[in-house]
């Protein structure tokens, strides 16, 4: 078994978040960590936008939200309730080469714990292609429940290293998906507590830790600060649930 780090931030602030996942992806790229799974929420609202977006409007011009750029792919993002993760690691041995192929891998690790949870999804999307808003559709490997998207996914590779962010909306708020996207998304996004009003995090998490174990044969060890140092001037704490 390998051991890699499972980072359990809780609610961070927006400005903290993309530089939290570039740093334990440079991390695992230098040797420093074997791995890493990093779950979080969010303690403000914000956007992030792929890699290759060159930029992004706000459909209300007077709305106030930090827009963030993501070291991944992929379309614009509304976070405000989430499980948010991000995972670093070597390919070698544990996913495919291609990035649609790991994308699925990934996914399924991801569905077995929804179906743990009592929620069935299934990796059924649409072709792929560039959509300017993340859940205006979804790609073939993304996870759907009756018909609605519940987990966008992005990856990126250097070398032999790869990084992967997705996010995983509980709550939706509606009246902000407006003022954020307008007529660019087309339906209004449902969160998993639409659909699962008692959905455990907790139970979620120990789900994925044991799919990790017997899909990839690893063990996510929980970090606390003496695992893992960093400034604690980013407002992010590494707690144990």
């Amino acid at each position: 078994m390998t051991s890699w780090h499972l980072l359990l931030d809780g609610r961070c602030p927006a400005q903290a978040t993309m530089a939290r996942d570039i740093e334990l992806f440079d991390a695992v790229r230098s040797g420093v960590l074997p791995g890493a799974l990093r779950i979080y929420n969010w303690a403000e609202p914000a956007v992030t936008i792929g890699y290759h977006q060159k930029s992004f409007t706000l459909h209300d011009p007077a709305l106030a939200i930090a827009v963030l750029q993501r070291p991944t792919g992929g379309g614009a993002v509304l976070h405000g309730d989430d499980i948010t993760f991000s995972l670093s690691c070597t390919g070698d041995g544990l996913f495919p080469s291609g990035i649609p192929e790991s994308s699925m891998r990934i996914s399924g690790l991801f569905a077995h714990a929804f179906d743990c949870c009592g929620l069935p999804v299934q990796a059924k999307g649409g072709p792929h292609g560039f959509s300017e808003v993340c859940f205006a559709r979804p790609s073939p490997f993304e996870l759907m429940h009756k018909g609605s998207k519940l987990m966008g996914l992005a990856l990126a590779k250097k070398g032999r290293f790869l990084l992967v962010q997705g996010v995983i909306p509980l709550r939706v708020n509606q009246a902000l998906t407006g003022r954020v996207f307008g007529e660019r998304l087309a339906c209004s996004p449902r969160g998993v507590m639409d659909y699962l009003p008692d959905f455990s995090v907790d139970s979620f998490v120990a789900s994925l830790r044991e799919g990790f174990a017997s899909e990839l044969g690893i063990l996510l060890h929980e970090c606390d600060q003496k695992d893992h140092q960093r400034n604690d001037a980013d407002g992010c704490k590494v707690e144990p649930r």
